[in-house]
């Protein structure tokens, strides 16, 4: 009855500590997650990009797993971004999150959150590998 009370962060937590790439794509899989975008200031086409962090020296696509976390980090954020500035989320499964992460990049979820989780690329390799 105390796994029905776990959150996907905790769950996801205990996965990515244990290594275990099969778990954490389950996981992914049965869930959705926010990305963030911002106007793309080189391209005059409408595009955007999704927003991402350099962390020690590995790059790591930013993902949130609710709207509302993703609503506190903008707010918690304001001195990054540009007053006026559009910044716009998105939902997006978990097996297109991992469809389409960019490659040579982990995974940042939640940040600035108590629930704040990396999931580095060796990880990210075999999640996406694995078989959910």
């Amino acid at each position: 009855m105390s796994e029905s009370t776990e959150t996907l962060e905790s769950k996801l937590s205990e996965a990515v500590d244990q290594r275990d790439a099969v778990l954490v794509r389950q996981l992914i899989d049965g869930a959705e997650f926010v990305l963030l975008t911002l106007p793309d200031e080189e391209d005059d086409e409408e595009g955007a990009n999704v927003f991402s962090t350099d962390l020690d020296g590995m790059e790591l696509l930013v993902a949130f797993t609710n709207e509302q976390t993703a609503g506190d980090f903008v707010n918690s954020m304001e001195d990054l971004f540009e007053e006026g500035e559009e910044i716009e989320g998105y939902v997006l499964d978990g097996d297109a999150l991992l469809q389409y992460m960019p490659p040579e990049y982990g995974l940042l979820l939640n940040p600035e959150s108590d629930e704040s989780l990396v999931i580095d690329l060796d990880l990210i390799d075999l999640i996406q590998k694995a078989d959910s």
